[in-house]
């Protein structure tokens, strides 16, 4: 949700080939159909179901620097790099209405958590959101499951009057939608002016690109699918074999002499299912590693864990490894972004839009919800804000949240997953390369690019930065971010 919004993409080294059933778009582009059946791919299903995103990539906007939502002037970068056209950076951490990308079992947490945080609370408070959803946590989808199964509860509690949603993302206008066409009187609050959460769509140089989840996870299994069939939306596959390594110096490795190291950490994330901290195995792990493979090792490391979970191993329990259900049939990407989906999802809702919640108040009748433009009186609320807005304290809760459902949003983790998203004048790099990997001397940084071509029709990469690495680079000035992505970029020896 957040940005993947959006996971990673598990084993990018492997160039075993997959079935597909595409058809070509009118501009070369591998496009699905949202009603094709898509087989099944048991090399991937493992870790497919913990991508996000781009499943709940979840990037924000306050992520985008000063300036960044117009177009870039020009802008020659180095002798190896065609002009930057346009460009935008999120950073999700700093988000007031986020405080990060998307959830993770942190030390101490199991799914059971995450039930102790769906749990409602006098048949009054309710709570939706990736992070209370048990088989699809972290992804866009996931989101909308946890949203219609609070509405199921509300029908189920029979309270009567208004139903106050807090949030317009995938969560609350999921629940608003099915609670609105159960006859129910709803009414959304969002802190922000614009919908949809942690799934922003917006445009560089023109094309439309999602700066927070992007990714459809488990096309078969995905009720997303079906809605992007309804809507005439092509599905972009982004299977990944098409990946290139490039070392520190930027001079391309064979991913074969990465095996061995892939092996090592895939064994280390299943030796244990303990809410125990990985750290310590990592740290292992690490003293067994020859000098000269310890590089290659870290952007394993990064693009295994912190690319997937949006955190780093010291932030995360081996639960959060086997966490979710199975998703099958692959990834897509929505060729139009995801805003035509959202703007569906909230067709013929009252959503208020500029209303941050203060306070949340239980009465002998029913709830108070208070914001800084009015307050709203009925039977229940939905709570949909994300993890790390609950951490924060935002809004104040009378009487206070019962002590286990206080420990299970501190125990669970709000991870960090920021895009950087540049729009060339023409690409420098293979448009026929899903991936452009990067062994980085300094650990976790800008590791990760994706070709935005197949499903923009623009020259357009999207870099991505996890984790700690991601809550570092965030600090940083836009000046700064640009300018270390474009010399990473202009290493590349291609």
């Amino acid at each position: 949700m957040a940005c993947r919004t959006e996971r990673g993409i598990r084993a990018q080294h492997s160039k075993s080939s997959m079935m597909t059933n595409v058809s070509g778009g009118s501009d070369g582009r591998s496009v699905v159909k949202s009603n094709t059946h898509i087989p099944y791919s048991p090399l991937r299903s493992r870790r497919e179901v913990l991508a996000g995103l781009s499943s709940l990539v979840l990037a924000t906007t306050l992520g985008c620097g000063r300036g960044d939502r117009t177009t870039t002037p020009p802008l020659t970068t180095t002798s190896k790099l065609p002009a930057l056209f346009d460009h935008r950076i999120t950073r999700w951490g700093q988000d007031p209405w986020s405080r990060g990308s998307y959830s993770y079992l942190g030390p101490g947490a199991s799914s059971a958590t995450r039930r102790m945080l769906a749990r409602p609370i006098d048949d009054r408070l309710f709570f939706a959101g990736e992070a209370t959803d048990t088989e699809h946590p972290a992804t866009v989808h996931g989101a909308l499951a946890s949203g219609q199964r609070a509405a199921i509860e509300i029908q189920e509690a029979s309270k009567p009057g208004l139903i106050v949603v807090i949030g317009a993302g995938v969560a609350g206008l999921g629940a608003a939608r099915d609670l609105t066409a159960a006859g129910r009187e709803v009414v959304v609050l969002e802190s922000r002016q614009r919908i949809g959460g942690r799934v922003w769509s917006d445009t560089v140089g023109g094309a439309p690109v999602d700066l927070g989840g992007s990714w459809l996870h488990g096309l078969r299994d995905n009720p997303l699918t079906d809605l992007a069939a309804s809507l005439d939306i092509d599905l972009i596959r982004t299977d990944y074999e098409d990946a290139v390594l490039f070392d520190a110096d930027g001079r391309l490795v064979d991913w074969s002499n990465l095996d061995h190291l892939y092996d090592l950490v895939e064994d280390m994330l299943s030796s244990s299912r303990s809410t125990k901290s990985m750290a310590t195995a990592v740290d292992e792990l690490r003293r067994q590693v020859e000098v000269e493979d310890r590089r290659h090792l870290e952007y394993v490391l990064a693009s295994e864990i912190d690319h997937w979970f949006a955190a780093g191993p010291e932030d995360l329990a081996f639960s959060g490894v086997h966490e979710g259900g199975w998703s099958r049939g692959g990834d897509a990407i929505p060729a139009t972004s995801y805003r035509p989906i959202i703007e569906h999802l909230a067709a013929g809702l009252d959503i208020r839009l500029g209303h941050p919640v203060s306070e949340v108040v239980r009465t002998e009748s029913g709830i108070r919800v208070t914001t800084e433009e009015a307050e709203f009186r009925g039977g229940a609320v939905v709570i949909t804000v994300p993890l790390g807005v609950l951490q924060a304290g935002t809004i104040r809760f009378d009487p206070a949240l019962p002590t286990v459902k206080s420990t299970a949003i501190q125990t669970l983790g709000m991870g960090t997953m920021d895009k950087v998203v540049l729009h060339f004048e023409e690409p420098f790099w293979d448009p026929d390369v899903d991936l452009i990997a990067y062994a980085s001397s300094e650990p976790g940084r800008f590791i990760e690019w994706y070709n935005a071509i197949p499903w923009t029709g623009h020259p357009i990469l999207v870099g991505f930065n996890a984790g700690r690495p991601a809550v570092e680079v965030g600090s940083w000035s836009d000046d700064r971010i640009l300018t270390a992505s474009l010399d990473v970029l202009g290493r590349l020896r291609w």
